[in-house]
């Protein structure tokens, strides 16, 4: 039997917790019940392992007007639904369509976009399109609160643009950075900061910083500075500045992925799990990212439930990067779940069908991944073979001294040679040992160096314990 408040506990659970906390902030609720209603609702957000149940004994008329009036107030608050809105007005000036409802609205939201808000640029924009409407027909009345609004914010407008232009200079660099480890993009750390915290800037120019300073500070491996900067948007998006359920997602997957690479992996999973409550075009990648986490905190039929669950939702994407990114962690994840065989077999076919792809976007992540299912097959030959027909050891080497690769495949090529019978020992354990000690001076590589000798473990035992310790002693 279906509870009678089953509908609403349906639409409160899709809700984020930092839409709960603004809700929270902007109520002026005269009833106790519709408070207490919004009060179960922050709590339930908050602390999903211990709901609290809403009370039945209420009208189904208050829950009603609850989700009535919290449905409108994320709408009004929503910058993405602001955008279609914008695009729709702008067409309709455009073509000359404007009906005279259309145009009082623009002309009320005057007083509504000031220079901070999100879309701020593209309103400004409407709004001398539409004073060129307004001129060639000599509407005046009209005309001077719309050439005034153009005057008043001109200055706040030429500065956005300016300081945008920058923003798409540093990003060629900083994507340059992140495919090619000898470029230096550090030098706009100062600019995207400053961009970020300035708040008389609109907020599609300071998330555009924010998302860059990411880039960044991934590059450098400077996790600790990106906390910072999260800890600093989680209080925006306490309000409205930043707020689209899109952004929201966005920016937990983001977290998700930064407290993993601080080891902090049960933060990672819930951020993570927040992060797909909604699908949009990066659910894909975010799946991935929720995967990643799970595996690394040896959740592996979570992981496989999560990852099996959204395979349909692979041919709804044109996006090889994500594809290729869910595809590779969805090969870790048979891997670990004992299903080794299942993963070489997806793992072949998918390269069949996507070599140039692969070879154009995310080739070390799959590799890494199709490499371990073989090893874990016991298809040492097939590793071998791999990584002498696409050059893999050759590849990886380019990126050796980058920030982000490890030499994963040279391990996983080394080793099956070893089984093979066609490395010795010692031979294996140098080679491993000399790729190894230049990555152990940075603390986060260090980490990542000893969870990839835990896999390799499950192949080689004596002879990666002898490398850890040997490691070990030069890493301290």
């Amino acid at each position: 039997m279906k509870h009678k408040l089953s509908a609403f506990s349906d639409f409160a659970n899709k809700l984020y917790p930092h839409e709960a906390d603004y809700l929270l902030t902007i109520n002026r609720f005269v009833k106790a019940s519709n408070r207490e209603i919004l009060l179960t609702i922050h709590h339930n957000c908050h602390h999903p392992e211990n709901i609290r149940s809403f009370d039945e004994s209420l009208d189904k008329r208050t829950y009603s007007y609850v989700k009535n009036w919290i449905t409108e107030s994320l709408e009004k608050a929503d910058v993405d639904k602001f955008y279609a809105w914008l695009l729709s007005i702008e067409k309709q000036v455009m073509l000359d369509a404007i009906s005279p409802e259309e145009e009082r609205e623009i002309i009320a939201f005057f007083k509504v976009i000031l220079p901070s808000h999100y879309y701020f640029l593209r309103f400004y924009e409407l709004v001398q399109h539409f004073r060129d409407y307004l001129l060639i027909r000599v509407r005046n009345i009209f005309y001077k609160p719309t050439n005034q609004y153009l005057q008043q914010y001109e200055k706040a407008y030429q500065t956005g643009l300016a300081v945008n232009k920058q923003l798409n200079n540093a990003t060629v660099e900083i994507i340059r950075q992140h495919e090619n480890p000898q470029a230096d993009s550090s030098v706009f750390k100062t600019f995207l900061n400053t961009t970020f915290f300035d708040q008389n800037l609109d907020g599609y120019t300071r998330y555009r910083a924010a998302v860059r300073l990411t880039f960044l500070y991934y590059n450098y491996r400077e996790f600790e500075n990106l906390r910072m900067l999260y800890d600093a948007l989680d209080e925006e998006f306490k309000a409205e500045t930043f707020y689209s359920k899109r952004l929201l997602s966005n920016y937990y997957s983001n977290r998700a992925m930064m407290h993993s690479k601080l080891n902090e992996l049960n933060r990672a999973e819930h951020y993570g799990f927040l992060s797909i409550k909604q699908k949009n075009s990066d659910y894909l990648f975010y799946i991935a990212n929720l995967c990643g986490v799970l595996l690394r905190n040896k959740k592996y039929e979570k992981a496989l439930r999560v990852m099996s669950q959204s395979i349909p939702d692979l041919k709804h994407t044109n996006s090889f990067y994500n594809k290729i990114g869910f595809v590779s962690f969805y090969i870790k994840t048979l891997i670990y779940n004992n299903k080794a065989k299942n993963a070489v077999s997806y793992a072949t076919t998918f390269l069949e069908a996507y070599r140039k792809e692969i070879f154009d976007t995310r080739w070390h992540l799959f590799f890494t991944a199709y490499l371990q299912a073989l090893l874990t097959a016991e298809k040492y030959e097939k590793v071998t073979g791999l990584t002498k027909r696409y050059n893999l050891i050759g590849l990886e080497k380019k990126f050796i001294d980058s920030t982000v690769y490890l030499p994963v495949l040279q391990w996983y090529h080394e080793v099956a040679l070893f089984i093979e019978g066609r490395q010795s020992k010692e031979n294996l354990i140098e080679t491993i040992v000399n790729s190894a000690v230049g990555l152990l001076s940075h603390s986060y590589k260090a980490g990542r160096v000893f969870e990839l000798l835990d896999v390799i473990h499950d192949f080689v035992p004596e002879e990666t314990a002898e490398i850890k310790n040997r490691l070990s002693k030069l890493a301290f």
